[in-house]
């Protein structure tokens, strides 16, 4: 039950730190959805940083990348692990979610809490791993791994469109589009 409860503060949480933004969101909000005293929430969080840590966590890392052996997966499998990722990122437990938002409040919390720009910087780390052992093993071109690790994050973490609003569906479709050119044009052929 107690693990039931920590999972359904962590969703609530989520969600209204997306659809109502970072800076907006009390702890009495997170009461007022869930019907819960605040005494129940800090029995499962110390505070509303750590809550908010926590969260995002699980809904930007644990949620969608698995436990991978970085050292041995190729780019292309992290791509293919990254492609399902954003396939299912509009939909938190039947919740659709806006994409733009979800990217919106990523980097917020790297701007405002150190503890997730630390965790952000792990998980980059990870992924340079990746990049690194993909130019030694000859699967793309001898590039900077900043470059192409900069590059990765400015398709996946797009937050807006000039000219319109799009649906999610169309935004997760370019980011798919979009990897997919930019791994064939670093790829060796």
């Amino acid at each position: 039950m107690s693990q039931t409860t920590r999972d359904k503060i962590l969703k609530t949480t989520f969600l209204l730190l997306l659809e109502k933004g970072y800076d907006r969101v009390l702890v009495s909000d997170i009461q007022d959805r869930l019907g819960i005293s605040r005494g129940l929430m800090y029995r499962y969080f110390k505070s509303k940083s750590e809550l908010f840590f926590e969260a995002c966590r699980k809904y930007f890392y644990d949620k969608f990348f698995p436990e991978l052996d970085y050292d041995k997966i190729t780019l292309a499998e992290f791509f293919r692990n990254a492609e399902k990722a954003v396939g299912s990122m509009t939909n938190i437990d039947g919740e659709e979610v806006d994409i733009l938002k979800y990217n919106t409040l990523y980097s917020a919390m790297i701007q405002c809490e150190p503890k997730f720009k630390r965790e952000a910087q792990a998980e980059f780390d990870k992924a340079r791993k990746v990049i690194r052992n993909a130019i030694k093993r000859g699967e793309i071109k001898k590039l900077p791994e900043n470059f192409i690790g900069a590059t990765i994050l400015a398709i996946f973490g797009r937050t807006s469109y000039i000219t319109q609003t799009p649906s999610n569906s169309y935004v997760c479709k370019r980011i798919l589009e979009d990897i997919g050119q930019f791994y064939r044009l670093i790829r060796r052929k």
